[in-house]
């Protein structure tokens, strides 16, 4: 009966945390890891079940002790720290990987021979992790987080020790030293004895405890290598590594560019702006296709000035995964020409050369799988912001927060602007407030009701970029793009089967002036405007609308010169795997 308890515990307070510890939540994943957590509690119990060992020892509570630690610190800090800010987050790994905790360490007490000693050491380390996520939290008021960690690898032994004058830190170190050894008494206070075990009972209870160690800490995809914590880790020490690379190869990347205007300059100080959207697929978008409802009203109409503005139909995404769209859009690194994201100029490098100050911010993420390209060529510019780590910032982080940002701009200054959106990522509903609906009740949750509101929401917000812009900025020209789409009748869907997720929007808008000055550059985007493309040559499209020469610009991968050469024939996505002429649709 006490195993019992002791299960329904753990699986209770793994499943109440993740409902009440998280954010924006469909409803597809708290069935998820409601049968997530039971499986796990269940393979957790059989060591000390099948072999029928006490549980009211010392050894067992230290190890369900250490257990709950891991099961709520990281998301109830997490949400303690986020939940007036963030309109979703899904911390689902910490109590899994507590609840098999539990089963690791009480197999390895009822199978290994005096191991109380050995399993003592292990949870002392483990238990340390989150009693210190703790101290923090109570010096900082905050969850352990992207700058923190930061700081912690970066740190050196002087900072360290200049961190320990404070009262408060010296009292929280005291207090995780007393706490873990408290711990460690408790773990070895009296001796530990099992059940009786017949040959059967151990080697099901070994077989039940490898399991969940390989489970728990195979490479990469481990559960302990997918908590809160490690996974904040692991990020910033791989984006520091890559920072260094990028910023190493940097020197020798700029000094090998030639970039020449080959236009007059404009009357006076001028912002171009590009804004770069999320998961937006064309296929759901009134401006580009014929859909039951008007998702993009603005933009239909915008397009309707075929002087100013130009719909490209045809456009496709290079891939369906963030990171590999953008280390190649961003950059003249692509699928035809080759080259490689780390010696590849950007978008940035070549507005820099232009003289242009670039203002870069983002409503995405920092640093991560799928954000570290992104933030690499985000942090060359001249001012590079996230929402997301901006403390002072605690409005919800609706795209429409990065309004706030644009009055930074200097008007008297040429003006490269990068709007980076959380756009129309999956959970739909989680992108746009909900006086902003347009179709649908939040009860009655449908991915396509939400998906198209989400278009809508984006839709008005670009307006209102574009409208501060040109009436604050003398903004000449805007590019809008997504970096992939999605196909919200199937939101997990990564491969393009169907193409669905890889049609993406692509417009842009001229100012009168740029339209006198460049007229090479207007004529050809709109011969082109029904040729097929892919946005791995983003970085060329922009070099055009900058209209200039290079040694790092392929004009015949520009959809802003005459000279563009690609046809639905030639063009791939997907590393080249998958051709365009396969798109039926």
């Amino acid at each position: 009966m006490s195993n019992i308890l002791i299960a329904l515990a753990l699986w209770g307070i793994a499943f109440a945390v993740y409902t009440c510890c998280n954010k924006g939540l469909p409803r597809n994943c708290v069935r998820q890891q409601f049968r997530r957590y039971l499986i796990a509690t269940i393979i957790a119990s059989v060591p000390v079940a099948i072999t029928g060992t006490d549980v009211c020892q010392p050894a067992i509570m230290a190890a369900g002790i250490t257990s709950l630690a891991w099961i709520v610190t990281y998301p109830l800090l997490y949400h303690l720290s986020n939940r007036r800010t963030s309109t979703e987050y899904d911390n689902q790994i910490d109590p899994a990987f507590g609840i098999y905790l539990y089963g690791l360490l009480t197999g390895a007490l009822v199978t290994i021979p005096y191991s109380v000693y050995l399993v003592a050491l292990l949870e002392t380390a483990l238990f340390a992790i989150p009693v210190t996520m703790w101290g923090y939290y109570f010096l900082s008021g905050e969850c352990v987080d992207i700058n923190d960690m930061k700081t912690l690898q970066q740190t050196d032994k002087h900072e360290v020790a200049e961190f320990f004058v404070s009262w408060k830190a010296r009292f929280a170190v005291l207090g995780i030293v007393l706490l873990t050894v408290l711990f460690i008494s408790m773990s070895i206070a009296t001796e530990f004895s099992t059940g009786i075990q017949e040959w059967w009972q151990t080697a099901i209870a070994a077989a039940a405890a490898l399991f969940i160690a390989v489970y728990l800490w195979k490479p990469q995809r481990g559960l302990f290598s997918r908590t809160g914590i490690a996974v904040l880790y692991r990020s910033v020490k791989e984006y520091v590594a890559q920072n260094k690379r990028y910023k190493s190869e940097a020197e020798e990347r700029i000094k090998n560019l030639n970039v020449t205007p080959t236009a007059k300059p404009f009357k006076k100080p001028s912002t171009i702006m590009f804004i770069l959207g999320e998961s937006a697929t064309r296929d759901y978008m009134s401006a580009f296709s014929d859909t039951k409802v008007d998702t993009t009203p603005w933009m239909r109409t915008m397009l309707e000035d075929e002087r100013h503005c130009t719909a490209f139909p045809n456009a496709y995404s290079c891939h369906v995964r963030t990171v590999q769209v953008l280390e190649k859009s961003l950059t003249e690194f692509n699928q035809y020409d080759g080259g490689e994201f780390f010696s590849s100029c950007s978008i940035v490098d070549i507005a820099h050369k232009l003289g242009m100050k670039v203002h870069w911010y983002s409503n995405q993420g920092y640093v991560g799988d799928v954000d570290t390209p992104v933030t690499l060529v985000a942090n060359t510019s001249d001012v590079a912001k996230w929402t997301m780590q901006e403390k002072a910032n605690q409005k919800p982080p609706y795209d429409e927060v990065l309004l706030d940002y644009l009055d930074e701009l200097d008007p008297t200054k040429d003006n490269f602007l990068v709007l980076h959106l959380k756009g129309n990522h999956f959970n739909f509903i989680n992108r746009y407030p909900e006086d902003c609906r347009m179709w649908g009740k939040a009860e009655e949750y449908d991915n396509v009701t939400e998906f198209n509101n989400s278009l809508h929401y984006t839709d008005a917000t670009i307006k209102r970029f574009f409208e501060y812009s040109k009436e604050h900025l003398n903004l000449q020209a805007m590019v809008y793009m997504s970096d992939h789409g999605c196909t919200p009748t199937n939101s997990r869907r990564r491969v393009p089967s169907d193409f669905v997720n890889s049609r993406i929007p692509l417009m842009t808008w001229l100012s009168d002036e740029y339209i006198d000055i460049h007229p090479e550059r207007v004529a050809a985007l709109k011969s082109n405007s029904n040729k097929y493309w892919t946005n791995d040559l983003f970085y060329e499209l922009m070099c055009g609308i900058f209209d200039i020469e290079s040694d790092h610009f392929n004009k015949k991968n520009s959809l802003a010169h005459a000279d563009y050469c690609h046809t639905r024939e030639s063009l791939t996505i997907m590393e080249g795997e998958i051709k365009l002429t396969e798109d039926n649709g």
